[in-house]
């Protein structure tokens, strides 16, 4: 008599992570996100090269010394390009989780209050009826050209979406079944929203994180591009791209860096974004 066993199953190297990760989508978002991020951070530490440092070698060609060459000035286009993704990464957690939070809590406040309600929607259609770029070009106008300012116009940006996801998961939840039935028994309302509703929110907002993260490096770059984002000499990929395109045929790694890295730094983040939004409406 033959017995047969089942095969044992070996515990994968992937199930810790969230089921969005595990998708060959998710993975290849994380990996180009983590890649331009691991760039970024430990780059100019390798490197060992101040991108601020001037010399005299001005728009010189790859060498041992400049891997990528000089800018106009003499400075290090590698570093400055890899200095610039730090900015990048400082820009994205400076005004996203500033916005998610704002944007989250105006939309709860206008789901459990009409008439603030009413006040927040009209406030939402305005911001979403102004483009990025063009509401970075107002408050730069109206304050001045720099970090500050792009902050300010990604968190305005970004309001919108994660008020009405917020609002929208609120009022989804009040009127599911045990919600109701919760608050015909005299549960009070803040326990509900604790134990019902805010962990859907945190979900859905969870989903346009990296939505999030994707637009603020497009507005960063555009602002920068136009000369209102992150002022000289404090690098930026933006600011990179709109000096190098000038020398492009003289120096191409001095633009076609920068744009190298944001490309896979927005690429990646949608990837993910798309990949937490397909299991998020599985």
């Amino acid at each position: 008599m033959t017995v047969t066993t089942a095969p044992v199953r070996r515990p994968s190297l992937l199930r810790p992570l969230p089921p969005a990760l595990r998708t060959p989508r998710g993975r290849t978002g994380a990996l180009l996100v983590l890649l331009v991020v691991l760039l970024g951070l430990l780059g100019p530490l390798l490197l060992g090269t101040d991108p601020y440092q001037q010399g005299r070698d001005a728009l010189a060609g790859p060498s041992w010394d400049h891997p990528l060459g000089t800018d106009e000035v003499g400075r290090d286009l590698l570093a400055r390009a890899l200095a610039g993704v730090r900015t990048e990464l400082l820009v994205c957690l400076l005004a996203v989780p500033a916005a998610a939070v704002l944007g989250t809590l105006l939309g709860l406040l206008g789901g459990l209050n009409r008439l603030l309600g009413e006040l927040v929607q009209r406030l939402f259609d305005l911001l979403l009826g102004l483009h990025g770029l063009l509401l970075g070009l107002a408050l730069a106008l109206l304050v001045r050209p720099g970090l500050g300012t792009v902050v300010a116009t990604i968190v305005l940006s970004a309001l919108p979406s994660f008020g009405r996801q917020a609002r929208a998961a609120l009022l989804g939840q009040l009127a599911r079944d045990h919600v109701v039935a919760a608050r015909v028994l005299g549960v009070p309302r803040g326990r509900i929203l604790r134990r019902h509703v805010l962990p859907n929110v945190v979900d859905a907002t969870t989903a346009l994180l990296a939505v999030a993260m994707a637009h603020a490096v497009k507005i960063e770059g555009g602002l920068s591009v136009l000369g209102l984002g992150v002022q000289p000499p404090a690098p930026a990929l933006g600011a990179m791209i709109n000096a190098g395109s000038k020398y492009l045929f003289l120096q191409p790694g001095y633009a076609l860096t920068p744009v190298a890295l944001l490309g896979l730094l927005v690429f990646g983040l949608t990837l993910l974004a798309d990949s937490f939004n397909r299991e998020r409406l599985r």
